[in-house]
């Protein structure tokens, strides 16, 4: 009886693994049509195939980063950093992330959060940021990145 249950076991888990690969694999699909629908500057399309990567994939990164940039295209700042929040719980190291939703937040008039967002994508090593930090931040001395020689 023992075995029996221990092979019911086997089969059930393994199986369930093989849904989670094809899940992965069917969001994998789904987000590189949407990238090539953003690409196309094709934007309202892109976050439909971004939604379907993200219902087969929970943890698709890449497609809340896409869906949040394609909803900052589409002027849709609040909802595109409800994207860009979820992507950073998935992995806080993502500084394009940071970047996108600083413009958001500057869009919606909180300077300051936007500013904390390139300061972070700064220090994750998006150094392209800076224009935009000395543009709309208030440096103080200290608070300069130093250029290494």
């Amino acid at each position: 009886m023992k075995i029996v249950l221990l092979n019911l076991f086997i089969l059930l888990f393994s199986s369930q693994i093989s849904i989670a690969q094809q899940n992965k694999a069917r969001s994998a699909k789904y987000f590189e049509t949407a990238s090539n629908l953003f690409d196309k500057e094709d934007y309202k399309e892109a976050i439909l195939y971004c939604d379907s990567a993200i219902i087969t994939n929970t943890d698709n990164l890449e497609a809340y980063a896409y869906r949040g940039v394609c909803k900052f295209q589409l002027k849709k700042y609040e909802e595109a950093i409800a994207d860009f929040d979820l992507a950073l719980t998935l992995n806080n190291g993502y500084a394009e992330v940071y970047y996108y939703r600083g413009l958001c937040k500057k869009e919606l008039g909180a300077d300051k959060q936007a500013c904390e967002d390139w300061y972070n994508a700064y220090n994750l090593g998006f150094k392209q940021v800076m224009k935009i930090i000395k543009l709309n931040c208030k440096l103080e001395p200290k608070s300069i990145p130093k250029k290494k020689k």
